[in-house]
Formats: structure tokens, C-alpha cells, sequence
């Protein structure tokens, strides 16, 4: 009986070095996989934990290497220091309240206009029409009068 299709991979150690190696340095899978001549789902399959190491001592030796830049006393500490506190313990900087910017002449006019039309400035009430009795909008006669 002949068997059909590729043989199984079988991964090597120096594969598994070069993968771990590859992933410290941030290299995406798919170019991993590219390099070993396989499939991206085989390099997950066969080399989770390659994968996982290699991204874990990345981190290690950035981070690290944050944390000795940080702990100088020059620009360069700072910068780092307040990345470290932004990216890691999720720091964010607040931003000011805007401040509104006065309005030009003809816009304060405008904004005068809109207000007096509401009635809601100085002159508002002055300038407000009286609503018109519930009976008078009823169409019925005033409550004084008798009809016949």
C-alpha cells in the first residue's frame, strides 16, 4: 500500500532554536513559516510554545532595557520612564478643557438675535406675544359671556 500526499513534519531542534530565535525578534509568523518552508497553521501546531518563549524574552529584554534607560537622570530616562507608565500601567495624559474662543462681532450680533427671539435675554419677556386663552383657542366663548 503507497501512501498519498507529504510526509508528516517532524520538527528539528535547530528548528526549534531558529523559531525562537526568529519570534524574539518580533518576526511575523508567516515569514517564520516562509523560512521553514511550512505552513503557518504547522508552525502553530508544532511550535506553540517556540512561538510563545520567543515573544515572552522579546518583551523581557525591552522591558528591561526600558527600565535601565529609565532609571538615568537625563531626557532620554524621562521619555522613557513616562512610556513605561503609559504602555504598561496604562497612564494617559489629560488633555486641558478647551477654552472657547470669543466671538467675532458679527457673530456675538448673531448669537444676540438668536437669544432674543427666545426670550431668553434682558428684553426677552418685553418682547414675548402672550398666548392667547384656552377657551379662544378652543373656538368656544368666554366663560362671562352667555350663549344663547
Amino acid at each position: 500500500m503507497t501512501t498519498r500526499g507529504r510526509p508528516a513534519y517532524e520538527p528539528t531542534d535547530k528548528d526549534r532554536r531558529v523559531v525562537e530565535m526568529m519570534a524574539g525578534w518580533a518576526i511575523p509568523e508567516e515569514r517564520i513559516a516562509k523560512v521553514l518552508t511550512i505552513d503557518p497553521k504547522t508552525l502553530r501546531k508544532h511550535f506553540a510554545q517556540e512561538l510563545e518563549v520567543g515573544h515572552a524574552k522579546l518583551e523581557a529584554q525591552l522591558a528591561q532595557n526600558l527600565l535601565r534607560i529609565a532609571q538615568g537622570h537625563d531626557r532620554q530616562s524621562l521619555i522613557a520612564t513616562i512610556f513605561a507608565l503609559k504602555s504598561r500601567f496604562g497612564w494617559v495624559e489629560q488633555q486641558p478643557p478647551a477654552r472657547e474662543q470669543p466671538l467675532g462681532k458679527k457673530e456675538q450680533m448673531r448669537e444676540n438675535a438668536r437669544r432674543a427671539g427666545e426670550g431668553s435675554s434682558k428684553w426677552g419677556d418685553l418682547l414675548k406675544v402672550p398666548e392667547p386663552p384656552r377657551y379662544y383657542r378652543e373656538g368656544r366663548a368666554a366663560p362671562d359671556e352667555e350663549v344663547n
